[in-house]
């Protein structure tokens, strides 16, 4: 029973890290969490265990527990990487795309534009995960596929997009963005499709780079 416990909790902490109820950089208190969850501190400590393993928070000793917040240097190595490797993902998806995978991406940007106007930055996200997930199969090249993962599991991007779409400008632009992304895979025209999807990575990253240092200031504030 205690290992159902400490899987919930864990499941329950993580979601609220990769949402960004909890932010990079705020610190988590044992107390605080077992009160919230109602279950005793020790399934609490084995979950931010297990949390910091998967890289979403620090546990600093006698400081305590913090999400954990990505350098600018790690930022900008993330993005020049990705900008790189989902262009390329792009392009290639554009030459060999199949009908069936075209279709998904089409929803997905479909599902975007509910999001919107419902308001509804979880949908937002998952949409846009399901948009360059498809999009990345559909390249049909290992090796990239393999690249590019390996480096957003070093950082839970999800958790950032979230942060990003917060701001309400930021979110009709990413939509802009993926329909510009969308109309030249459409079109088959890859060269097109390498140079939407590279524009709209920068973008993504400079976005994330600002909001990440406004939020510190508010922590140091605080």
């Amino acid at each position: 029973m205690t290992l159902g416990i400490t899987a919930q909790v864990t499941n329950a902490i993580r979601e609220a890290i990769v949402t960004a109820k909890y932010e990079p950089g705020q610190k988590l208190s044992e107390t605080v969490l077992s009160e919230y969850f109602k279950v005793s501190r020790t399934p609490i400590r084995e979950a931010l265990k297990q949390l910091e393993r998967e890289g979403l928070v620090e546990i600093i000793p006698r400081v305590g527990t913090c999400v954990s917040k990505p350098t600018e240097t790690e930022l900008n190595e993330l993005f020049t990487l990705k900008e790189v490797l989902e262009g390329l993902a792009a392009g290639l998806f554009a030459e060999n795309g199949k009908a069936e995978e075209i279709k998904k991406v089409q929803q997905a940007v479909t599902d975007m534009e509910r999001a919107l106007q419902i308001s509804d930055n979880k949908l937002y996200v998952e949409a846009n995960s399901v948009f360059h997930e498809t999009i990345l199969e559909g390249a049909a090249n290992s090796k990239l596929s393999f690249t590019l993962n390996m480096l957003l599991n070093q950082i839970p991007y999800n958790r950032y997009v979230f942060i990003t779409i917060e701001d309400p400008i930021r979110r009709e632009k990413s939509l802009h963005e993926h329909q510009t992304i969308l109309s030249a895979i459409i079109k088959g025209d890859s060269e097109e499709a390498e140079k939407a999807m590279r524009d709209h990575v920068r973008a993504s990253g400079k976005q994330l780079k600002m909001d990440i240092e406004k939020k510190l200031r508010q922590f140091k504030e605080e």
